[in-house]
């Protein structure tokens, strides 16, 4: 049973999905506004979040910042209708668009000034080639954060650094430029966010 409920946190889907994405949205909450704070965010931006899941971060970012624009994708069908009903304001107001879709497949008509992703890095089918999406959707001088706080059984401080040294050799095999390594003490594990620009 608990190996199938931690697998809701892969790719949530119906009640257990939903429950999965209220303990993300609160286990995520410090972490999300974070990344936020790392973002250069300016008026009128294009903001991708990859891996929105109940959509704290962006409730959060269109509450901050009540000119950008906002899209998502996500691999769960479950999280986008859980995102919709806490964003209704801002679909609404033709400010937010969400998707379901594997990152690596992921195709669309914008460009975006940022990209942000917290917790759903590791969990990428093909990060190499998510990346490379990204790379081709995010604008010139664009920046992209990556967060990531380990939640494996022998998650600690190493293994975040181990994450940190990996998403910077990511992100520059992609073409992405200027890595910044960003720790945050954050219980239950040292958290890092990792951001670049194009």
């Amino acid at each position: 049973m608990f190996s199938f409920f931690s697998k809701q946190f892969e790719k949530p889907d119906g009640l257990l999905g939903q429950a999965a994405g209220k303990i993300m949205s609160v286990e995520n909450r410090t972490i999300n506004k974070w990344t936020l704070d790392l973002l250069n965010i300016k008026l009128n931006d294009h903001v991708l979040e990859v891996g929105f899941g109940p959509g704290f971060a962006i409730e959060e970012a269109g509450k901050r910042f009540p000119s950008i624009y906002i899209d998502g994708v996500d691999a769960s069908e479950t999280m986008k209708h859980t995102c919709e009903k806490r964003n209704q304001l801002l679909v609404s107001e033709g400010r937010l668009r969400l998707f379901v879709k594997d990152i690596a497949e992921f195709e669309t008509d914008k460009h975006y000034d940022r990209v942000l992703s917290v917790n759903n890095y590791p969990l990428w089918s093909n990060r190499e080639k998510g990346l490379a999406v990204l790379y081709q959707l995010v604008k010139q001088d664009g920046q992209i954060a990556i967060t990531v706080q380990p939640r494996e059984e022998n998650a600690d401080d190493t293994k975040t650094k181990q994450l940190a040294r990996m998403i910077c050799n990511d992100l520059e095999k992609a073409g992405f430029s200027g890595a910044a390594v960003h720790y945050k003490e954050e219980r239950p594990v040292l958290t890092v966010c990792v951001t670049a620009i194009k």
